[in-house]
Parts: structure tokens; C-alpha cells; sequence
């Protein structure tokens, strides 16, 4: 199995670099424009099916590249965004002028959870709960999935299906409708891509 991995096109709060977790944001128009060059990109690919989080942002990017291939995405919760509670809206100097210490304390400490909001550890059980739900459902060597969601949980999707540690969820660069693949094969899994941006040169 070939799993493609997507994070949402732009939005306005990506950027003014406001905090969004799990607030309903839309895309902006070069968000848009930036699911139309992925679909093109992926036009050529034979999805089996499409995957989604239930947020507007990421469901509006996943159906631009569905109605190319017939396929209407499948919303799946353990794929939103994390939930950054009181964080939501406030750019990151804002954060550290209110909430000073917590947002390094976010990155060092995966048990630690913002006001209202959500830890990583909670993240991590969600999308091993998701891994499980697409290693049920494809098994076929040569089969294709798309998963479209947000920065966080495409990060803890590639750490987690590579076997790597928590702390290299921030090791690498996820652009909005950046792609990446991994490959899933038996009891192998192999990184192709990562952050694919070529479709994205002419905007």
C-alpha cells in the first residue's frame, strides 16, 4: 500500500500565523487554487480512496482533488487538528506573552495540555487509532490512499508509521498541499517522499 499524505491549502489564519487547531477556518483563495494544482498534480494516481478530517479546510482540499478522481472523501475525526484550546486565534508571540513557557513546554513535554486543549499523547492515540482502521480496510501492495489533514497529524502519521521516536515530529518541513508517500509493504515501511512542492512553483 501507498499511503499519500497532504496537509490542507492555505487559509487567511495561516497567514496572519494564528494558532487554528480545531477552529473551522476556510481556505483562502490561494488555498484554493493550491488544491486544484495537488489535483492536477495527482490526476494521474489511482486513489482507492480519499481520506479526510472533518474540518473545512481540509475537507474542501480533499474534495477539489476527489471530484478528479470520482471519489467523495471519507471524514475521519482522528485526523483533525489538535485542539489548542485558549491558544486558538493568538499568533505564537502572542502565546508566549500570555501563556509564557507553555508553548516550549508543548514541543518538550507530549503529556502537556494547553487550556481547554489537547496533549500530543492524545494525538498519538488517535492516529494509531487511524492506522489501524487503514491497515483493516487496504492491504493490496500496489493499493493507493490519499489522507488529507494538518500539520500535526501528518507529522504523527509519518513518525508513527516509520517507527521513529515522538521527539522528530519536528524535524522536517510540512508546507500547506506539500505531498508525502509512504510506502507500507508487509511489515516494511519506506519513506519516497516528503514534502513534495513542485505543483506549487507557478503560484
Amino acid at each position: 500500500m501507498y499511503i499519500y499524505l497532504t496537509r490542507h491549502g492555505e487559509t487567511i489564519w495561516n497567514i496572519q500565523r494564528r494558532t487554528q487547531g480545531i477552529r473551522d477556518t476556510e481556505l483562502s483563495d490561494r488555498g484554493i487554487r493550491q488544491a486544484e494544482v495537488l489535483a492536477e498534480k495527482l490526476s494521474g494516481e489511482s486513489f482507492s480512496q480519499i481520506y479526510s478530517s472533518t474540518l473545512k479546510r481540509a475537507y474542501h482540499t480533499a474534495a477539489v482533488i476527489g471530484e478528479r478522481h470520482s471519489i467523495c472523501p471519507v471524514k475521519r475525526k482522528e485526523l483533525n487538528e489538535v485542539n489548542f484550546g485558549v491558544w486558538e486565534g493568538l499568533t505564537r508571540n502572542q502565546i508566549e506573552a500570555e501563556y509564557p513557557g507553555q508553548l516550549d513546554r508543548h514541543r518538550k513535554d507530549f503529556s502537556f495540555e494547553p487550556h481547554q486543549g489537547e496533549s500530543l499523547y492524545s494525538l498519538q492515540n488517535r492516529i494509531c487509532n487511524f492506522i489501524q482502521y487503514i491497515q483493516d480496510r487496504h492491504n493490496a501492495d500496489d493499493e493507493r490512499i490519499l489522507v488529507v489533514a494538518h500539520s500535526y497529524p501528518v507529522r504523527m502519521l509519518i513518525v508513527k508509521l516509520l517507527g521513529f521516536p515522538l521527539r522528530h515530529l519536528w524535524d522536517f518541513q510540512l508546507d500547506n498541499t506539500g505531498i508525502s508517500i509512504i510506502q507500507w509493504k508487509s511489515d516494511r515501511r519506506r519513506l519516497v517522499c516528503l514534502n513534495d512542492t513542485s505543483h506549487l512553483s507557478g503560484l
